[in-house]
């Protein structure tokens, strides 16, 4: 009988020379030649804008969203048609290092016509090799049953084999679910990738409508946990911001200095929420508390109370004698006006 394997001593693996291409991310934490990655998003969030994004930067090899890359060729199988990646090419020219495959199969392809195009893709030897998105190009109806996934899936080792990124864009669950196992189907998948990635809008609120935030898993080190960005949709330019929370706060702090500017006493965050302006979008209780709670870190405000229910955190600005308290001394006496 013929065996493929052989047992290496664990010393050995420590000392076995690495291949370059196992080292030389082509995106930095995200996509690594060797492995697969698993993109998880909401419908029309902007996973193919995100990529797309990246696929230009990897032309130059420049830095995306702060994370270096390296000049490479990828290949992009998608379900959308040409005419609709015109649209989105017009606004963010890719170039001629990647290849699209746009609807390559009329229907679900056979596990005979995916393996052709596997094929075709090895002959070719891109870096990079983007399914977008997954469940349209699975062969049969597979996501929720884990061997069959998984027998699905296996194909795509035949890449990784070869030395290039696999990048799988996907779908969540239907419900809610935990950081790290969004995606929809069988939990096999999150098991079979590399690294998972994700993406999700900063809030609901319409000062953060192009802004996101990239959660990531992942075996190898090096990974970040988080990444915020915000997408221009005028100039297709992309850019790294602050923390989602930190930007909602920044956006919405003039709508609170407002409030307390014309009040000496100090209010609840429930009383702010009460006076907040009909014509500004209203964040919900628990956000105005933890905003408060930021802007007194911040040193933005005074604070009052213990945070109990029968003594509640109040909010005030500074008056001019609070320094005075602080040092434990009492103001000075105001001059007394002419008889």
């Amino acid at each position: 009988m013929n065996v493929e394997w052989e047992p290496m001593s664990m010393d050995a693996v420590v000392v076995e020379p690495t291949v370059e291409h196992e080292t030389n991310w082509l995106w930095d934490g995200y996509l690594r030649p060797g492995d697969i990655t698993l993109l998880t998003s909401l419908w029309k969030t902007g996973k193919t804008t995100l990529i797309s994004g990246m696929l230009r930067h990897l032309g130059s090899g420049t830095p995306f969203l702060d994370r270096p890359t390296r000049p490479a060729r990828a290949w992009v199988v998608s379900e959308e048609s040409q005419s609709q990646w015109r649209e989105r090419l017009t606004l963010m020219p890719i170039g001629t290092h990647v290849q699209l495959i746009a609807r390559p199969f009329s229907s679900r392809p056979t596990a005979k016509q995916w393996s052709a195009l596997l094929d075709r893709a090895i002959a070719d030897k891109p870096d990079l090799f983007v399914v977008d998105p997954l469940a349209s190009f699975l062969t049969g109806h597979c996501e929720s049953d884990a061997a069959t996934l998984l027998e699905a899936l296996q194909p795509l080792r035949r890449l990784t084999a070869v030395g290039m990124a696999v990048l799988l864009l996907h779908h969540p669950r239907k419900k809610a679910a935990e950081v790290g196992s969004s995606a929809r189907g069988s939990g096999a998948l999150l098991g079979f990738v590399d690294v998972s990635l994700e993406l999700s809008r900063a809030s609901l609120f319409l000062s953060d409508a192009n802004r996101r935030l990239i959660r990531a898993q992942s075996r190898r080190m090096g990974v970040p946990a988080r990444l915020a960005y915000e997408w221009n949709p005028a100039t297709g330019v992309f850019a790294v911001t602050a923390d989602p929370r930190q930007c909602q706060f920044d956006d919405n702090w003039p709508t609170i200095l407002g409030i307390l500017k014309d009040r000496t006493d100090a209010i609840t965050h429930h009383e702010i929420a009460e006076y907040w302006p009909y014509d500004v979008e209203k964040p919900g209780k628990s956000v105005l508390y933890a905003w408060c709670a930021l802007a007194f870190d911040r040193q933005l405000v005074r604070r009052e109370g213990r945070g109990t229910k029968n003594a509640p955190y109040r909010y005030r600005l500074e008056h001019k004698n609070d320094r005075y308290h602080d040092m434990g001394e009492l103001p000075p006496l105001e001059p007394l006006g002419r008889l």
